[in-house]
């Protein structure tokens, strides 16, 4: 009877363990999906990124490309570029010429929609306009995007500016007034971010001592004067756009020959163009769509 009592014990505990084995089974089972799952989620987001990616291969340099450089370049294979290639020109976004591919209709169109739907643009317009009477300067708009400040809009009295960036073109970060002046007056931790992205990638940054300093300076002051760090010759004289919560979104810069402006006095521009920043960001604040 006792050898009995103790079969039967031991078969409880072995039918006990591959319960809770089972019971267990459940969890790691749904642990295996949801890693599967965020595993397919970052696949997907990877695929969508390279994709839209396409686009970013075009420019001015490299205005129309086959579809052998493209794959090369985003370090696909062939078929999938060939992929990427027809599902971008769906939609418009790219156009294929014999062998070679270039940027399609539907970006202009959506450059048009930009210009005329953007509230910041629509907010900036009129005072930019304004100050490029009052001052016979050129004034710019300007956008944080990634790592680089985009013009977004620009008003001309020079019918033909020999600018070497301007609207579309790129500005690095740390250079020229209508960067500095939007930079300087990001949230600390994201400025902090930003340089150590910047310095990461090797860009021409200079150490953050000399980085935050420079912000610094620019916030007590309001406005960032700079010559001929972009454009020679070029003098720019910028001041950040605020929207609502006093988050900084744009710059508003006012650009002439270094002749030219030495004929203003450097506190009235400063501060005509701080006033301009000002009438901007009260507007953009009062948009009701925003």
């Amino acid at each position: 009877m006792k050898q009995e009592g103790g079969r039967e014990a031991r078969r409880k505990e072995s039918v006990g363990r591959g319960a809770a084995v089972s019971a267990r089974a459940p969890a790691v089972s749904g642990e295996t999906d949801g890693q599967l799952e965020a595993a397919s989620r970052v696949a997907v987001e990877s695929s969508l990124s390279r994709l839209l990616g396409t686009l970013g291969l075009f420019s001015t340099a490299s205005p129309s490309l086959t579809v052998e450089e493209i794959a090369t370049r985003l370090k696909v294979p062939k078929s999938t570029a060939y992929r990427y290639i027809q599902e971008l020109s769906k939609v418009g976004l790219l156009v294929r010429l014999d062998r070679s591919i270039t940027l399609g209709p539907r970006i202009i169109e959506l450059d048009r929609c930009i210009r005329e739907s953007d509230p910041v643009i629509r907010a900036a317009a009129p005072p930019m306009r304004e100050l490029a009477e009052q001052t016979g300067l050129d004034v710019f708009l300007s956008k944080l995007y990634g790592h680089s400040i985009i013009t977004v809009h620009t008003e001309f009295n020079d019918p033909l500016p020999h600018l070497r960036y301007g609207r579309g073109r790129p500005v690095p970060v740390s250079r020229g007034a209508s960067a500095k002046a939007l930079v300087a007056f990001l949230p600390a931790a994201r400025l902090r971010r930003l340089h150590q992205e910047l310095a990461s990638e090797g860009a021409d940054t200079p150490p953050w001592d000399v980085f935050y300093e420079e912000a610094q300076r620019i916030r007590r002051e309001g406005y960032c004067r700079t010559s001929g760090e972009l454009n020679e010759g070029k003098t720019g004289v910028s001041a950040p756009i605020f929207g609502r919560g006093q988050l900084v979104v744009a710059s508003v810069t006012a650009l002439g020959s270094d002749a030219r402006l030495a004929l203003f006095d450097a506190e009235a521009i400063a501060e005509l163009i701080k006033r301009t920043a000002h009438m901007i960001s009260v507007r953009l604040s009062a948009d009701e769509h925003l």
